[in-house]
């Protein structure tokens, strides 16, 4: 909290439009809104602990998070209500991705650039491949149903990583086997 605290005037001085998880929280999250005025969005979606504490202004989520697309509307209809945003994060997929970016241009309530983390991935399942933003805009797919065409081969190539690798962990320090790397990541 306190480093937060002194990094929230800076920030505010170089016109930041929001700081996401800016402490560990909802409490902290709480007590740093009295010192900032960015708006917070997180990821930890208890909307009913957000209209308790007033923070935070945004949650960020995505069908995948939610269980499933019924849910995230579902959601998205709670964030309208209680007057709290929401915008998707990508990082799946490209079907579920194909499917948050079909639920953003539908849901007038999810207001806000989305965050796109597609630059990290490298394949994926579908035979389009990895999303590609141009000019800092991801066109929703069009075609039938979602858009998108899974590709059993590229499915495969998946499938045999992560068989032969396990899951992605950005805590892993192979450096330094049976150790896991804390934050700041850097």
């Amino acid at each position: 909290l306190s480093t937060a605290r002194r990094l929230a005037r800076p920030l505010e001085d170089l016109g930041v439009r929001n700081w996401e998880d800016p402490v560990a929280t909802i409490e902290e999250m709480r007590e740093l809104r009295r010192h900032c005025s960015i708006p917070f969005s997180t990821h930890n979606i208890d909307i009913a602990r957000a209209m308790e504490t007033k923070v935070p202004d945004a949650f960020v989520g995505n069908p995948t998070t939610h269980g499933g697309i019924g849910r995230l509307l579902r959601f998205v209809g709670a964030c309208e209500h209680a007057g709290i945003d929401f915008w998707c994060y990508s990082g799946d997929s490209g079907i579920g991705s194909a499917a948050y970016l079909h639920l953003c241009a539908a849901l007038g309530w999810i207001r806000e650039p989305n965050q796109s983390l597609f630059r990290m991935l490298p394949m994926d399942v579908t035979e389009e491949g990895p999303f590609s933003p141009r000019n800092n805009f991801v066109r929703v797919p069009e075609g039938p149903g979602l858009g998108v065409t899974l590709s059993r081969e590229n499915l495969a190539a998946c499938h045999r990583d992560f068989t032969e690798k396990g899951p992605c962990n950005k805590y892993h320090d192979p450096a330094k086997p049976g150790t896991y790397r804390r934050l700041p990541l850097n």
